[in-house]
Parts: structure tokens; C-alpha cells; sequence
């Protein structure tokens, strides 16, 4: 069955070349507020300004009938609503569309679950200072709401056990965020972008990752895992070893 999606208001218009692309229309964005934390201020490294995030293959937002479907279903509007205005209270909004921070697990199906899901109140603490750091990751450069889409992140313990996820998962904590670097399936070039993406994740974890508590994992492809429960990193096997993180990064 061919899947069917109702199209958001984000358009992307190209004159010459993709340095004069604008999308439309703009989307306001809170200005952020780094987290109060007990330790000293991230470093400024000189040598290494801000960057800019390379060129990738621009990401279609799209909204999926299915995630309409879902948000007229029982309370589920009115969760999202109580959840968004706990957050815009801390300064820690959603920098992609609603439906992709609300991806549950890429298993839902098998697991007899739901695609998408609210995080229930306990929890929510949790991803503030996760969603501080994503957006930091975006005011820097590093990413762009153009070049990445989140993949998961909160997960009920039943979908994180049917889905293979650890016990301890931060994800069942509502402190994760899962996101891929480019499209899904990335030309050459691309994955050439990718890879430098990666490389300036990497430059942020070893100066500012304590700063921000931040875990990160690099994997083979352009999956990305990031949360605030604690600096460390790993790569394809869970090992700090796998992870580009652990080399020296000029």
C-alpha cells in the first residue's frame, strides 16, 4: 500500500545554486538558555570557531497521515500540549517537527506498539537539558534542522525491552535523542559530508562534552545517539574503542 502524507509548510526555493536556497516559511525558535550547571563555563577554542554545516541533500519535512491519525486519538493532543508547554517553560523546545521528537523505537511494528508516543510526566525533567544540548548543536553549526532527522527517542521500558535496548536505557528515561545525518539512503558526496558532520560532533564532545554531561554515539552509518546522563562515547559495538570520539580530532 503506497504510504500517504499530508505535506507541513516547509518548502525549500533554489536560485543559482544551493547557497541562495531559503526555506519557507521561517520558523521561530526560543532563543536557548545554556543549562545552570555547577561545573565552569564550556571552553572557548579558538582555533576551532564556529563551523558551518556542510552541504547534504536537504531532508523533505513531511508530515505523515499517520502521525495525524494518532494525534486525534483519545487524549493524546492534550498530552502533547501539557508536555510542549513544560518545556517552552524551561527553554528547551523542539528544534525539528513534532512528529519526528516523538518517534517512539524504528521496531513499533514487531513490538505490537505505538509509532509515536508522550513521555509521561515523571519523565519529563529529563529531556530538558537533552534538548538544550541538541539546540546548541544547531546554534553552533554543527547540525542543521535541514541535514538531520530524529529516528527516536522516548521509549516505553516494554518497546526498549522488545526492541533490544538496555535495561538502563536513557531512552526510557526521555534523556536520548536518536537522529541520522543526511537522507536515508546518501549519494558519495553525501556520505563524504557525513563524515565531516561527525567529525565536528567529535570536536564538540572532547572540548564542551563535560560541560554539557554528554554521551555520544557514533556509528558506522549516519546514526547518531546523544544524551545528558553522562560524558563518555561509543561506537558501532558500545566500545569507546569504535567510536571516531576516541581519536585525537585536530
Amino acid at each position: 500500500m503506497q504510504k500517504k502524507y499530508t505535506y507541513t509548510v516547509i518548502s525549500l526555493i533554489c536560485i543559482g545554486s544551493l547557497s541562495a536556497c531559503v526555506s519557507q516559511p521561517k520558523v521561530s525558535v526560543s532563543k536557548v538558555i545554556v543549562p545552570t550547571v555547577t561545573s565552569t563555563p564550556p571552553p572557548t577554542v579558538a582555533e576551532h570557531p564556529p563551523v558551518t554545516p556542510p552541504v547534504l541533500k536537504v531532508i523533505t519535512t513531511l508530515q505523515p497521515i499517520t502521525y495525524t491519525q494518532w494525534l486525534n486519538q483519545g487524549q493524546n493532543q492534550q498530552r502533547l500540549d501539557q508536555y510542549k508547554n513544560y518545556l517552552k517553560q524551561r527553554q528547551a523546545d523542539f528544534i525539528v517537527p513534532d512528529y519526528q521528537m516523538l518517534r517512539s523505537a524504528r521496531e513499533w511494528q514487531n513490538c505490537n506498539a505505538s509509532e509515536y508516543d508522550v513521555p509521561p510526566a515523571e519523565v519529563w525533567e529529563y529531556a530538558v537539558q537533552t534538548l538544550k544540548l541538541f539546540k546548541t548543536l544547531k546554534d553552533q553549526g554543527i547540525i542543521s534542522a535541514n541535514n538531520i532527522e530524529v529516528t527516536s527517542s522516548y521509549r516505553a521500558p516494554y518497546l526498549n525491552t522488545c526492541a533490544g535496548g538496555a535495561k538502563s536505557s536513557s531512552h526510557v528515561k526521555n534523556a536520548a535523542i536518536d537522529f541520522r545525518i543526511g537522507p536515508e539512503n546518501p549519494t558519495p558526496q553525501d556520505t563524504y559530508q557525513i563524515q565531516q558532520t561527525k567529525v565536528a560532533l567529535c570536536r564538540f564532545w572532547q572540548t564542551q562534552g563535560k560541560y554539557y554531561n554528554m554521551g555520544v554515539g557514533i556509528y558506522e552509518s549516519g546514526q547518531i545517539h546523544i544524551d545528558t546522563l553522562g560524558f563518555r562515547t561509543w561506537g558501532y559495538n558500545h566500545s569507546w574503542r569504535t567510536s571516531l570520539c576516541g581519536e585525537i580530532i585536530p
